[in-house]
Order: structure tokens, then C-alpha cells, then sequence
């Protein structure tokens, strides 16, 4: 997919199902073209979300980023990806991935061969999404002739990907039906990952015109640019500890593995984090500033591929408000 496609809001766990359904039906008003629903443990769930907001709104859509084939046996993913697709009426986007290694951990998963047991759960998911009877013997997992009871109101509902590594965004290429971006993702990463996509579409002989790229980002907007900064470093601190050092989001955002090391000491010695975070790097990271500055890197950010930039919930902003000022304001400006 070339060009931009559409506007779109997250929300996290954090807040609460009213407010969550509340954002979904103001983006809806507003003329954005999506929301989407995170799956944190242990946080509140992204199926019961997508649930809600399925049943408040009539056309926007709805995207679930994302669960994991550790958590869910790909027969209930499937399950549940059809339900909430028959509720929204075909609205529905389902995202995939990995899963957070320490949140695996803390259920006693294994984490062993990620991309492998993601491929093979989107096969079967896929598979019982059309409604037959499937008997799989796989590496990871076993159905013996699982059949939904009810017909899927689509055979082939979009799943999309998320993933940060080179190998990862080459299987988004090779069998998803779009990627989901992480939050800090950046214009020259955008480039690379549209790259990795289309290493993996080649290699499975596919087209990617439809394919479609969604990039979170954290989102920041204030006239007074001091007090953004403060927000996003809040921000920030709470996420950079734990990024990868080294790893293509930071690599390319410019921050360093030395300094990628000393988020998370300062972390584990209980110090502010915060403190350590430049400015350069804040604004290589997240979009803040005043609605132009915001414009003008969002539109960088979308000239680099990203088809569906989705602002991501920022505590100490207002999503409600967020989700106004972008259909006012932001959106009408991005081509």
C-alpha cells in the first residue's frame, strides 16, 4: 500500500472499558479511521475492548495490537477473531505477535522459536477462520477436527503482524496482511521495516499493494514545548528501560546501547530515569510539540511509508481530547 490511508487512536489497558469505548465512539465522530486495543498482561484484556467498542460504533474499525501464540491456542484466537468480527460487522483487524518475553516468563511460557510458532499459529488460525473442519499436526500445536459451530461472517479476516527485528518484519512480508509498528518507531525505521516487508513478499511470491503499515506513536501535543518534553520523558522512562539495546528502533532513533544501559541501571537503582532522557532523543521518539511541529513529523513519519500513523495514549494527556485536536486539526493536513 502507498500513500496515507487513515488517522487511528490506541488505548491500553490502563484505562478503564467506559473510557475506552467513549475514545472509540469520539474517533468515530471525529473522522479517524481507527482504534486499536492493546493485549498487556495483566492488564485489562484487548478482546473484551474490542468487544465493547464493536457494539458503540458502526463503521470505524476496530484493531486488536496484539495477542500471542503462547497465551491462546490458535484455535481459540480463531474463535475469538470470528466472534468479534461477526459483532463488528467486518470491521475488525487482528493483530499477532510474539508476545513480551518477561510477561511469557511470568506465566511460565517457554519463549523459544517465536517466529516459527507465530507462523505456524496464523496458519491454523487462518485455517478454522474459514469455517471447516481442521485436523493440523504441527510443531506447536494440534487441532483434531476443530470446527467453528457458527459461520465466520468472513473466511479470511486481515491479520496483521508486530514486529521490531529484521527476520520478524520479513514474515509480516511473507504472510501477514499488514505490520504493526511499535511505539518509537521512526521515519528512517519505517524505511528499513517497508524494506524487511518486501524481502519477505518476495520471497513467498505475494503483493504487497494492499498491505498495510500501522505505526504507533506516542503523541504529545502543546503549545508549550517544555512542558510536552516533561510528559514525553514521563513517558518514555517507563519504556526505554526495557528496549533492546542495540536493536533497530533504537539503533535508528540514535540512541545507543551505552545509553540504552543506563536507562535500565537507573532504573533498577529506583532513580529517575527521566532525568537522563535528552531532548534530542524525545523527539526522535515521540511526536510532540505544538499541532504544526506535530503535523510536519507525523507527515515525515507517513512519507516514509507509514500508511496508518495511530496516535498512542501518553498519561498526563487527555485521549478524548487528543482524539478531537487530530480529527480537527491533524488528520485533514496529511496526504
Amino acid at each position: 500500500m502507498k500513500g496515507y490511508k487513515e488517522f487511528g487512536l490506541a488505548m491500553t489497558g490502563v484505562f478503564p472499558v467506559r473510557e475506552a469505548v467513549e475514545l472509540a465512539k469520539t474517533s468515530e465522530r471525529m473522522g479517524l479511521g481507527s482504534v486499536w486495543f492493546a493485549e498487556d498482561y495483566f492488564f485489562r484484556g484487548g478482546i473484551p475492548y474490542m468487544a465493547a467498542a464493536s457494539m458503540a460504533t458502526e463503521k470505524i474499525r476496530i484493531g486488536l495490537g496484539v495477542v500471542n501464540p503462547y497465551s491462546r491456542h490458535p484455535a481459540l484466537i480463531a474463535m475469538e477473531f470470528a466472534t468479534i468480527d461477526e459483532m463488528c460487522n467486518k470491521r475488525a483487524v487482528f493483530g499477532l505477535g510474539s508476545g513480551v518475553p518477561y510477561w511469557m516468563s511470568q506465566m511460565g511460557f517457554d519463549f523459544k522459536k517465536p517466529l516459527s510458532r507465530t507462523r505456524e499459529c496464523v496458519e491454523v488460525v487462518r485455517k478454522i477462520m474459514t469455517g471447516e473442519s481442521i485436523t493440523h499436526e504441527g510443531k506447536f500445536f494440534t487441532t483434531k477436527d476443530v470446527k467453528l459451530i457458527f459461520e465466520p461472517v468472513r473466511k479470511k479476516a486481515p491479520i496483521y503482524l508486530a514486529f521490531e527485528g529484521k527476520m520478524g518484519l520479513k514474515l509480516s512480508g511473507e504472510i501477514g496482511d499488514g505490520i504493526i509498528l511499535s511505539i518509537f518507531n521512526t521515519p528512517s525505521y519505517v524505511k528499513f521495516a517497508w524494506e524487511r516487508v518486501e524481502v519477505g513478499a518476495k520471497k513467498a511470491g505475494r503483493s504487497i499493494e494492499d498491505f498495510e503499515m500501522v505505526s504507533y506513536l506516542p503523541i504529545v501535543i502543546n503549545d508549550d514545548l517544555d512542558k510536552a518534553m516533561k510528559i514525553a520523558k514521563d513517558f518514555a522512562k517507563l519504556y526505554l528501560p526495557h528496549s533492546q539495546g542495540g536493536g533497530p528502533l533504537m539503533e535508528y532513533a540514535g540512541v545507543t546501547v551505552e545509553e540504552t544501559a543506563s536507562y535500565l541501571k537507573a532504573a533498577e537503582e529506583g532513580k529517575d530515569v527521566a532525568e537522563l532522557i535528552t531532548d534530542k532523543a524525545i523527539q526522535a521518539l515521540c511526536v510532540v510539540g505544538d499541532v504544526e511541529s506535530c503535523i510536519r513529523r507525523i507527515q515525515e513519519i507517513v512519507n516514509a511509508g507509514a500508511n496508518t500513523p495511530v496516535a498512542f495514549p501518553v498519561p498526563g494527556t487527555d485521549p478524548i481530547v487528543l482524539a478531537n485536536l487530530i480529527g480537527e486539526k491533524i488528520a485533514p493536513h496529511l496526504t
